[in-house]
């Protein structure tokens, strides 16, 4: 897991304003973008955006493809929509 404020790792022309929560895994067994979390995956890292959003009420959640349409990553098929409930209020 890594939480990413300001080098180039994490999403080009956002890492100043972003924190980048990365998973392993997301690729078949062919190397083929895929959502290979496992139930215990999904509940970690739910587990951890509820926290990152407690402390940042006002972030959005986005998947990189989401900033950078040449990115495949994540291999969540909608990010914005399996986490709609953590919408900044």
């Amino acid at each position: 897991m890594c939480l990413n404020l300001k080098n180039r790792a994490h999403c080009l022309n956002h890492n100043a304003h972003s924190l980048g929560v990365c998973y392993e895994g997301g690729l078949d067994i062919r190397g083929q973008p895929d959502d290979t979390r496992t139930p215990e995956q999904k509940k970690a890292l739910r587990w951890l955006l509820r926290q990152l959003h407690r402390t940042y009420p006002r972030a959005v959640i986005v998947g990189h493809h989401d900033l950078d349409p040449q990115k495949d990553c994540p291999c969540i098929e909608n990010v914005a929509k399996e986490y709609a409930d953590l919408k900044p209020k």
